[in-house]
């Protein structure tokens, strides 16, 4: 289970915790199955780790995205771009959207 959240934690580059303790209780991580584990349980096993095996794996996971990311081909019309920047972030504001629409009705009504 260790090297599942550790593989997790670098190759979908999961910042928290929290987000590797919600993964794995609601989807669960790589190949093991979702389970439900306390914040305390999870931060004891990684503390018992020894430092080594987490720098091989570390080691591991990061070669083999950097052979990926090498791999991976630019369409033409975006090389321009790409010779400039390692990468580009795309942000959806669908959501935002929806929340601006959301609070102009609520402006619209009077009272609390």
């Amino acid at each position: 289970m260790i090297a599942a959240i550790v593989l997790s934690l670098v190759y979908r580059q999961i910042q928290h915790l929290t987000d590797v303790l919600r993964c794995l209780e609601v989807e669960g991580l790589l190949w093991v199955e979702a389970m439900s584990v306390s914040r305390q349980a999870l931060s004891q096993r990684l503390g018992s780790l020894p430092a080594h095996l987490f720098i091989s794996l570390f080691e591991q996971v990061i070669e083999r995205l950097a052979v990926k990311n090498n791999a991976t081909e630019v369409a033409p019309m975006w090389a321009s771009i790409a010779s400039k920047f390692c990468a580009v972030w795309i942000a959806d504001a669908s959501t935002l959207e929806a929340v601006k629409k959301h609070l102009g009705q609520l402006q619209e009504k009077t009272g609390a």
